[in-house]
């Protein structure tokens, strides 16, 4: 789990900087996806695919969780950093 509060801006070609606490956690490759109250969500590749599976066994027949699980996927890419820990957003 990553803790902590930062806000970065862009540089020019949309990147934005990693902190490198975050960095080896995160791997090569990772996922972020849109969070809730205006965050980014960064995630591991293996714990992306667990939380898949969770949300995949939810009533997708409630409307509160085809909305949630609607919003949580669509804003998902798969990202890399480049080898000065920055990505494209």
């Amino acid at each position: 789990m990553f803790l902590g509060e930062y806000q970065h801006s862009l540089d020019a070609k949309a990147r934005i900087t990693i902190p490198s606490k975050f960095r080896e956690e995160l791997g090569e490759k990772f996922i972020a996806t849109k969070g809730l109250d205006n965050c980014i969500f960064l995630y591991p590749l293996q714990e992306w695919q667990e939380i898949e599976q969770k949300l995949s066994k939810l009533p997708l027949t409630r409307a509160d969780v085809r909305s949630f699980v609607r919003f949580f996927f669509s804003g998902a890419a798969e990202l890399e950093l480049d080898k000065q820990g920055r990505t494209v957003v």
